[in-house]
């Protein structure tokens, strides 16, 4: 057994992916329910992403760009034209990453949107946290299922291999 498989390791790496889903949980919380939610997903959805996007946009120029040229075209293009929808997939989209990760359901699908959200966030010039949850999201990613030993998927994962077999 690998040292990151351990039991030592599994607790480790469980407090960890808790820790990691705590931060996405709470800020997605505050996204859907709480008091910035008629920014994001209620009547004014959009506006906080607009304006998140727009300060990325402004970080593509100058001698040293924050913010990638090709990304910029991404954000111009897509992201602004979609701000609304963009808006709900953010705020919905840290809420349930939050979920999986602290009951450790769909574990590696959560760390991959996980990832997937940090990296945006800091293509488009927002350094925050950004870099430091990337880096452990990898980590538990790295560490399979040692990550979700103390979790759902240990034993929904099984059943659900199975029932594919059987299912043909």
């Amino acid at each position: 057994m690998a040292w990151r498989e351990s039991r030592l390791m599994q607790v480790i790496w469980t407090v960890l992916r808790v820790y990691v889903g705590w931060e996405w949980f709470s800020h997605g919380l505050d996204k859907v329910f709480g008091a910035s939610s008629a920014v994001w997903v209620g009547p004014q959805a959009g506006t906080a992403v607009t304006g998140f996007l727009n300060a990325a946009l402004a970080k593509t120029g100058g001698q040293h760009p924050d913010v990638q040229g090709w990304y910029g075209t991404f954000i111009e293009n897509v992201a602004l034209p979609n701000a609304t929808i963009f808006g709900y997939i953010v705020a919905w989209g840290e809420l349930l990453v939050g979920i999986g990760l602290i009951l450790g359901l769909f574990t590696s699908l959560a760390l991959l949107a996980a990832i997937l959200m940090n990296l945006s966030y800091l293509l488009a010039g927002a350094v925050s946290t950004n870099p430091v949850m990337l880096f452990w999201e990898g980590l538990l990613l790295w560490a399979g299922a040692a990550a979700y030993y103390w979790g759902v998927d240990r034993v929904f994962l099984p059943r659900w291999k199975k029932w594919r077999l059987a299912k043909g």
